[in-house]
């Protein structure tokens, strides 16, 4: 009977990932374990879409023979940064492409953690990264990013818009991506 569905979830989450490394792991994981909590606008579907994995990894793994008990806890456990994270990187490639990894990367980077992928601690759990992960998420969760999003997910570089700290993450995206295409020549292939 499987009765760590956490670690095998985990490992689910990963493989959606094109080529994680051992160092994205290591973040990840630390990132799974804090609890996505922003509540602006409708960011609560931010954090159903994290859930909504869980779901897909349970019809994956139908056949296993995993404690009901267990199952009924993880099913309705809050969605971790990590769930929201890959989840939204997920929605951004359908809308953007360039991988679902890459896309996670870009909001590694927008969050300052990038540094943690850089310096890779062989797997070995390290608060002082800890540290720097849950004040990003805090960050978020809590609005204390700028204005124009930096610290957050979607940093912008323009001056005309609302202030970010009351936009909603699908919002905040939208603005962000704007930036990034401005002046982008669109053509169709015939």
């Amino acid at each position: 009977m499987i009765t760590d569905v956490d670690d095998l979830y985990f490992k689910w989450l990963m493989r959606r990932l094109e080529s994680p490394t051992e160092s994205l792991g290591r973040l990840g994981w630390m990132l799974h374990h804090n609890t996505f909590t922003r509540n602006v606008g409708n960011d609560s579907n931010r954090a159903a879409e994290g859930i909504r994995l869980r779901h897909l990894f349970m019809t994956d793994y139908d056949d296993a023979n995993i404690d009901p008990r267990i199952t009924n806890r993880f099913l309705n456990e809050d969605c971790s940064w990590f769930e929201m994270l890959v989840a939204l990187s997920e929605s951004l490639d359908y809308l953007y492409e360039g991988g679902i990894q890459e896309r996670l990367l870009e909001l590694i980077d927008n969050l300052g953690l990038t540094k943690i992928l850089m310096s890779p601690r062989d797997g070995r759990y390290d608060e002082v990264d800890q540290d720097l992960v849950d004040t990003a998420t805090t960050r978020v969760d809590h609005n204390l990013f700028d204005y124009h999003g930096h610290g957050g997910l979607f940093p912008l570089h323009k001056l005309n818009h609302p202030d970010q700290r009351g936009v909603e993450i699908w919002d905040q995206h939208a603005a962000y991506f704007r930036e990034k295409l401005e002046g982008v020549v669109w053509t169709s292939i015939s």
